[in-house]
């Protein structure tokens, strides 16, 4: 699927997100419940692929990708750190395809989003997604509720 397709169905599905959903949003809800609704909406937009939020596994086992231990986003009983995708559209499997890959960033978190952007690139990189973004999820008090593709990654930007 071409990235401007993919693009597109994206962006229309968070507008749906902030159309009827706007008070998860307005209330400063928590980024996995955001990133829920955003599932529903991105499994109606891509009806030939899986949509999942945090799924942990490539094929069978833990995803792990080669970047700072302080950019892991979950830690096993053994404290190893592996990483979680907020959201993706994929193939389960590990044979794939693996389509998009997308990280959440509420405007509210004071942690920057450097990592999340490595982990968007890494995920691209290391487990073969055609495509990434990073989600910015306004949640200020007295701002107007959004949700804003801050950065499209593919294959003509994917350095990083």
């Amino acid at each position: 699927m071409e990235a401007e397709e993919v693009k597109k169905r994206l962006h229309d599905a968070l507008h749906e997100v902030v159309s009827n959903d706007g008070y998860l949003l307005e209330n400063n809800l928590g980024e996995r419940c955001i990133a829920a609704r955003l599932m529903i909406y991105l499994q109606k937009a891509f009806p030939e692929y899986a949509v999942d939020a945090e799924y942990n596994r490539d094929g069978n086992i833990p995803k792990k990708l080669g970047l700072p231990e302080e950019c892991a986003n979950r830690w096993d009983k053994e404290g190893r750190a592996f990483v979680v995708p907020d959201v993706i559209v994929h193939r389960r499997g590990p044979d794939g395809p693996n389509l998009l890959v997308l990280e959440l960033k509420k405007t509210t978190n004071p942690e920057g989003s450097d990592c999340d952007r490595m982990r968007v690139h890494a995920f691209r990189a290391q487990l073969g997604y055609c495509y990434g973004a990073l989600i910015l999820c306004e949640t200020r008090k007295r701002q107007k509720p959004a949700m804003t593709i801050v950065d499209w990654i593919d294959d003509r930007n994917a350095a990083g």
